[in-house]
């Protein structure tokens, strides 16, 4: 019964990986602010509002703003958020107005900024919806898996044979491997962010504090993406305290300005009043589309695994279960 213990653990790690994701996303994610709010961990901070523009007009428009605000350390930043203005007539949202924005803990990694004046209600009808698929995927395994196992049980020595002979096990360990390589070679190429490396980039943004770093050294990684080489940077900086510390962090530079880094002398940077050591330059620390655009095809791609592997677990006892009716239909399609 070895390939069918394979192949049985591969497909019920790949089902509870994504009951996961869906409970993590539809009811975690949706009341974290809520939670937040009702426990008291979202400051409330002034900012000013550098520029707006419209992303979407209409009756609720879609706004996208800049802002200046502090940090949780009293360090100053520049963040851009996105939301619907319910109330447009108002013109809460114009440049050099200060408004009131919370910080939601919760958040992190992902962005905690949200304006106090946009109410963020708890939509019943999401929640219902949300129960629903829970229980719709959940049911749909239970038939899925107790169907399979049903058949397995009633002919062990078949259906391990068909295992051993298939490519379920073979092919899903195959897509394993791809997978884990294709995340290296994308996160050391700097197109993929681990969920450690955003974790520490939240906690430099939002708990750090700026200064100006001394460029000491550079050199070429090695890595190019989209022609244009990666560079890391080794520099020297004062923190709080006065201590000097050495710090370094890598950057894609563009090919018409490699010529340039000789003269480039300092550096913007953040680091952690607790822990020094850990600082990335300033303009690492922003959002990336490419990135997330990548995140988002390699979530595709996780989507299109767990679609194969289905269906190569259906491919186990779809044959026996179609060889069994076989003979009753043979007679009416003799007869067409």
């Amino acid at each position: 019964m070895t390939y069918t213990f394979i192949t049985l653990a591969f497909v019920g790690l790949i089902l509870f990986y994504w009951l996961y994701v869906l409970v993590s996303n539809c009811f975690r994610t949706h009341f974290s602010l809520f939670n937040a709010q009702k426990n008291g961990l979202v400051p409330v901070m002034q900012a000013t509002i550098l520029s707006t523009k419209t992303l979407k007009p209409g009756k609720h428009p879609w706004l996208e703003i800049q802002i200046v605000l502090e940090n949780f350390v009293g360090h100053t930043i520049h963040r851009t958020i996105r939301f619907r203005d319910n109330q447009p007539q108002l013109e809460r949202f114009v440049p050099d107005k200060v408004i009131h924005v919370g910080l939601d803990l919760t958040k992190r990694p992902h962005d905690p900024v949200l304006p106090m004046y946009i109410k963020q209600p708890t939509s019943m009808v999401f929640v219902l919806f949300c129960s629903l698929l829970t229980i719709g995927y959940i049911a749909g395994c239970y038939f899925l898996v107790g169907e399979a196992l049903s058949r397995i049980y009633l002919l062990p020595k078949t259906y391990e044979r068909v295992f051993a002979t298939s490519a379920v096990w073979q092919l899903g360990l195959a897509f394993v491997v791809v997978s884990i390589v294709l995340r290296w070679l994308l996160t050391r190429m700097g197109l993929f962010v681990k969920e450690s490396t955003k974790l520490q980039n939240w906690d430099l943004f939002y708990k750090g504090l700026g200064t100006t770093a001394i460029v000491k050294e550079y050199r070429d990684t090695g890595i190019l993406i989209n022609e244009n080489p990666k560079v890391e940077f080794l520099y020297t900086f004062m923190d709080y305290s006065g201590q000097i510390v050495k710090g370094k962090d890598q950057k894609v530079v563009e090919k018409l300005k490699t010529a340039k880094l000789s003269m480039m002398s300092d550096k913007e940077i953040m680091y952690l009043p607790d822990d020094p050591s850990i600082s990335r330059m300033l303009e690492n620390l922003g959002d990336h589309g490419t990135q997330k655009t990548i995140g988002f095809l390699y979530e595709i791609r996780s989507i299109c695994l767990f679609g194969n592997c289905c269906v190569l677990f259906l491919y186990g006892y779809i044959p026996k279960m179609i060889g069994s009716h076989m003979s009753s239909l043979y007679p009416f399609f003799s007869t067409l």
